[in-house]
């Protein structure tokens, strides 16, 4: 029995040794100025507002992952037992290119190299940590520059490494940091923009940009901010398109100077995207078309970062410019439209890049029925071997039947894609077969009165029998429903409807009418 109760106690003594955790914290970063920081998690400095340090990305561990663990000492840390992979979503993306390193402060609980990863809309590089196997804390800097595929558009660590049962690694001190400059001597930028908008891949050490605008562009303005206020700039702006800007930034001191050059070129489609047909506004839900009324949107959700679009004019028409992020959201969750009636959807795009195989421009839509997220989608995948076929310097139009069938509230859309070239595209909406037609307007003689109304609206077709009266939004919604009763006349109740502009259609003996409605 002695020998049993040693042994118990020896597995179990070796179990808890196996499961250490830190008693201790790491040691306090120094002091910096606040511009030589960006702090996602540490008590030293300031933190990146509304970050999430425990996303579900379905990894093993997750149900027991401890945000707020303390060693003992009052100091929160981060602690990821049965450690497989980690993430951090930034509260919102970071420029981290002015910064020069990453730092890190680490307890490996285990035998394994953990990697640490910046996440943005390229493509993501480990950097291993070596384990010195002492179960202590282990601080780590490593150079920002090669630690990610966007410098500017930072948003999310990723740890991985372990083998999601007995690894365990604890976190604190997760923030960018550069060295102190003497201001006096401070020639940089802290941004550069072109017609209100930071030039695409700007940093602070970053002294030349190309800048593609489209065929016909008028030559832009550029502004410069200086990191140093007391600095001064002398802008020089393009002559011409194409042509260069350049911004000569002169230090405190009077004499250091820096110059940063704009060189602008033309780029992309020369003429607008093919022009949609005319459609009943109730048989089509645009999502970003000049020809329908649009779906309010948040058109930029940040899925991938911000920044991943940028509404251009070409040849006149309103074009959204994809710039090359791995992926652009649009949510519309809180204008979400019952889709169930439709069958295809359309959209518009060119591409300049040359190289297309292996590349892919894929298309999402997302129904979160009447709930708070994704309960179904519909995916179309582009290739150069699909069909369409993703081609270089012409535009492409996609015109795909999809499956709506249960998509009681479509919330979102996304595009993925890896296209190295700059992506434009038009004309992204969800159509069907149009189910009414406007040529019987003129052979059905109505009225309707009031109009505009606050109470409700009666509605009369004298020489034919109404079947129904049906009430569309101006965005397609079909918001009511009245039977006609085979009678000729019909009451619209306007409780519940809020004041705007609405499509009525009436379904008689002999045809369909549409009239407009306004609710006052």
């Amino acid at each position: 029995m002695k020998k049993i109760t040693f042994l118990l106690i020896l597995l179990v003594s070796s179990g808890l040794a196996f499961a250490q955790a830190p008693t201790d914290n790491a040691t306090d970063p120094p002091t910096r100025d606040a511009g030589d920081v960006i702090s996602i998690f540490s008590d030293a400095y300031t933190d990146v507002g509304g970050s999430d340090f425990n996303p579900n990305w379905g990894q093993a561990g997750l149900g027991t992952a401890n945000t707020s663990f303390d060693p003992g000492t009052g100091n929160i840390v981060l602690a990821y037992p049965n450690f497989n992979y980690q993430g951090v979503q930034f509260g919102s993306a970071q420029n981290i290119s002015a910064m020069e390193n990453l730092h890190v402060d680490i307890f490996i609980d285990g035998t394994f190299n953990p990697n640490v990863f910046v996440i943005s809309s390229g493509g993501e590089i480990a950097h291993s940590i070596t384990n010195t196997g002492a179960r202590t804390w282990i601080s780590v800097d490593i150079p920002v520059a090669g630690i990610t595929g966007d410098l500017t558009n930072a948003i999310q660590f990723k740890f991985d490494g372990g083998n999601g049962t007995t690894d365990a690694i604890y976190v604190d001190n997760l923030y960018f940091w550069k060295s102190p400059v003497d201001p006096t001597t401070d020639a940089t930028l802290s941004d550069l923009q072109v017609d209100g908008n930071t030039v695409a891949g700007f940093s602070p050490t970053t002294e030349t940009y190309n800048h593609g605008l489209a065929p016909g562009s008028p030559v832009p303005t550029v502004t410069a901010t200086t990191t140093n206020g007391s600095a001064s700039t002398n802008i020089t702006q393009a002559p011409a398109v194409p042509g260069d800007a350049t911004v000569v930034v002169t230090a405190q001191d009077g004499t250091t100077m820096k110059t940063y050059t704009i060189s602008f070129f033309e780029e992309g489609p020369g003429t607008a995207a093919p022009t949609p047909p005319a459609r009943n506004a109730w048989d089509v839900i645009s999502i970003y078309s000049d020809e329908y009324t649009d779906v309010t949107s948040n058109f930029d959700a940040g899925w991938c970062g911000a920044s991943s679009v940028e509404e251009v004019m070409i040849a006149g028409n309103a074009t959204q410019k994809y710039k090359n992020n791995a992926c652009q959201g649009i949510d519309f969750a809180a204008n979400r439209v019952d889709a169930t009636g439709f069958t295809h959807m359309h959209i518009d795009f060119y591409t300049t890049e040359t190289n297309l195989v292996g590349k892919v421009f894929n298309l999402k839509l997302v129904d979160f029925g009447a709930g708070s997220g994704e309960v179904s989608s519909v995916e179309i995948n582009l290739n150069d071997a699909s069909s369409p076929a993703i081609v270089s310097g012409s535009w492409v139009s996609v015109d795909v039947a999809v499956d709506l069938s249960t998509f009681t509230g479509l919330a979102q859309a996304a595009i993925t894609s890896n296209l190295n070239g700059t992506v434009w595209y038009d004309n992204f909406y969800v159509y069907r077969a149009a189910t009414a037609s406007t040529k019987d307007n003129d052979l059905i003689e109505s009225s309707v009165y009031p109009n505009p109304s606050s109470n409700g609206w009666n509605i009369s077709t004298p020489n034919n029998i109404i079947r129904s009266v049906e009430i569309f939004n101006i965005l397609g919604k079909k918001i009511s429903v009245q039977k006609g009763n085979d009678r000729n006349e019909v009451t619209i109740s306007t409780e519940g409807i809020a004041t705007g502009v609405y499509i009525a259609k009436i379904s008689t003996d002999i045809g369909i009418k549409t009239v407009k409605l306004i609710r006052n």
